[in-house]
């Protein structure tokens, strides 16, 4: 991704590739209010929360507009956009200087802008108002999305100067992502622009338009096409309201607490139970980690939702933590071997030096400098993120069961149980028992790292065949071993052994003093993705997706159907640090309804069915 191509004529930006201006230096601010946001007040008295999306973010101006709107009210705004060419910094601080207004929110915005990484980036502008800035071609954008908008605003560069952001496949994506209902409004009144709606199931109409434009279009979604393509993995129902209602989060671990937090602030009364006597006992507790994404060619699905976890855990501890528990100071991947080199090597062509820099000069080895990494301590974290719950220690999970009255009730081993109206299992290695009549390929895995008497003055952790964090209190960890289904909570010496061998490029491991060791284990999937989202009932996709094999390309399918207010979020493997941040964010997605937080590409590689799909696919049972 590049940032857009931009100049001034006077004071006035122009896009240099569009041939376009961006607005006119006449007040835009109320053009985009004339234009846009009075779709708003058309149904502003009619609910409390308001998805809005647009074609073209451009510097902003119609998102500033509703933000001013949203200021001071209770009222919730979340706001989607698509944006090719993201404008530089600079140049978009200078925009608001020029014009006088807004420039405090330009400057907040500048301060959260995202790397350019295509894809989807969240970020959490202000208590009521989330924008999900999406990096990329509407064309290529718009079927990763997934939502139903309350209002579209069509503000990209004229059809003229730019034709592929108002092409026909585009105006069906709107309509997907719309309701019955939903409003559009653009500046335009070309004829592909009307047409466009109209073939889309949208009824026009044309208003007047603003200052020197006699007109501007209109529209309202009259139909949708409710055919289902991957209905196996359509959104559950979400909760209908928020208002009294409680979650029972299982497990104490940064998933857990995470989720517990993300839930909390959006209204529901939360209760953690957690099977041990205190929080983060197993995978979140180690005396120090790092947090970084796992980096695959470009491109790559696994990597790509590493990059989008990675990043909204990024933000998330920054808004949440104090500074002493964790060090935004980056990290270097060492690339040990040649495949690694190419990989890393591939990152140069892609302008992301924002986030990725390769250098192949690095002593022991070729490396990547991840900017925004981190070096964390884990079991800190978790005990400050529990400091705002109920936990009930000491209460293992045993069974569930639904009521009549629509809750859930949970039963512990310890012969207690409680009722909630939404239960979500962050259940690290104990979810390959809890869901073991389940097709969804989960392992437990141990692992031992080593704690070292200070041996090297790293400020950050540096990672190859193992990886060694910046010593904290005396400490310095190495580690981690890997063995899958392995049982054993003794540290062994060999295992510290293979610690130190594997970071042995760094120090003379012979002169290193072992102060220490931790075992813990962690979930893995049989694909190495996370396993989060809505349970499915394993029964239904069985008998309902029986025939896949023959009608996995129809769009007929029946829609999925999931265990009620049921969510998953484990299998985070090696980098829970980042990827348990993303399932908190994603299971509260599709409790209220918002927008999802990642791409629907990565949406299905997260689902809990999807190993029962792929086999069903195959016409396996």
């Amino acid at each position: 991704m590049k940032n857009a191509n931009l100049s001034f004529k006077g004071q006035i930006p122009f896009n240099e590739e569009f041939g376009d201006i961006y607005f006119n230096t006449d007040k835009p601010w109320l053009e985009s209010e004339f234009v846009f946001a009075s779709a708003l007040d058309e149904i502003w008295q009619s609910k409390d929360s308001f998805i809005v999306a647009e074609t073209g973010f451009g510097a902003g101006l119609n998102f500033f507009t509703l933000c001013k709107k949203f200021k001071n009210s209770f009222k919730k705004l979340h706001f989607v956009s698509i944006e090719k060419s993201p404008i530089k910094k600079e140049d978009l601080l200078k925009i608001y200087e020029n014009l006088g207004i807004f420039k405090a929110y330009a400057k907040k915005l500048v301060s959260l802008y995202p790397p350019l990484i295509s894809g989807i980036h969240r970020i959490n502008f202000a208590p009521n108002i989330t924008l999900d800035l999406c990096y990329g071609e509407a064309d290529q954008i718009l079927p990763e999305l997934d939502f139903a908008a309350d209002i579209w605003f069509l503000d990209g560069f004229a059809p003229s100067k730019n034709g592929s952001i108002w092409s026909e496949e585009v105006f069906k994506q709107i309509a997907r992502l719309s309701r019955v209902g939903t409003i559009v409004r653009t500046y335009s009144c070309a004829k592909m622009v009307k047409d466009g709606l109209k073939n889309a199931g949208f009824l026009l109409s044309l208003k007047e338009g603003y200052a020197r434009k006699r007109q501007m279009s209109s529209a309202v979604l009259e139909k949708k096409d409710e055919n289902l393509k991957d209905a196996w993995f359509a959104r559950c129902e979400p909760v209908a309201s928020v208002k009294g209602k409680t979650a029972l989060v299982i497990g104490a671990g940064v998933a857990g607490l995470a989720t517990a937090g993300e839930l909390a602030k959006n209204g529901f009364k939360v209760v953690i139970a957690e099977a041990k006597s205190e929080v983060a006992t197993n995978g979140s507790g180690n005396h120090c980690g790092a947090l970084m994404p796992l980096v695959t060619k470009p491109g790559v699905n696994l990597g790509r939702m590493h990059i989008n976890a990675f990043l909204q855990a990024v933000r998330f501890y920054k808004a949440n933590l104090p500074k002493s528990l964790i060090k935004f100071n980056g990290c270097i991947d060492y690339a040990f071997d040649d495949e690694l080199v190419k990989r890393y090597a591939s990152w140069q062509d892609q302008s992301a030096e924002d986030l990725f820099k390769f250098d192949e000069s690095l002593k022991p080895y070729p490396g990547i400098f991840i900017k925004e990494a981190a070096y964390a301590r884990p079991k800190e974290i978790c005990k400050f993120l529990s400091s705002n719950f109920e936990i009930l220690f000491n209460h293992e999970y045993e069974s569930r069961a639904h009521l009549k009255n629509g809750k859930i009730s949970v039963k512990f081993k310890n012969k207690k149980s409680l009722e909630a109206d939404i239960l979500v299992f962050c259940t690290g290695s104990k979810s390959s028992e809890i869901f073991r009549s389940y097709d969804m390929q989960i392992s437990s895995v141990r692992g031992q790292v080593t704690h070292l008497k200070p041996v090297l003055k790293n400020t950050l952790p540096l990672s190859a065949k193992g990886y060694i964090c910046p010593a904290v209190k005396g400490v310095q960890v190495i580690g981690a071993t890997y063995a899958r289904n392995e049982i054993c909570d003794t540290p062994k010496d060999e295992d510290n052994a293979k610690n130190l061998s594997d970071v042995s490029e760094f120090f003379d491991a012979t002169k290193a003093t072992i102060i220490g060791s931790r075992v813990g284990y962690r979930s893995y999937s049989g694909d190495r993705f996370p396993i989060i989202g809505a349970l499915h009932d394993e029964e239904f996709y069985k008998q309902n997706y029986k025939g896949l094999f023959w009608s996995k390309n129809k769009d007929n399918n029946p829609k999925a159907s999931y265990e009620k207010n049921v969510f998953v979020n484990f299998a985070h493997g090696s980098r829970g640090l980042g990827t348990a941040i993303l399932g908190a964010n994603l299971i509260t997605d599709l409790v209220l309804a918002r927008p999802l937080c990642i791409e629907r590409s990565l949406f299905f590689e997260l689902h809990p069915a999807r190993f029962l799909i792929r086999k069903l696919k195959k016409g396996l049972k």
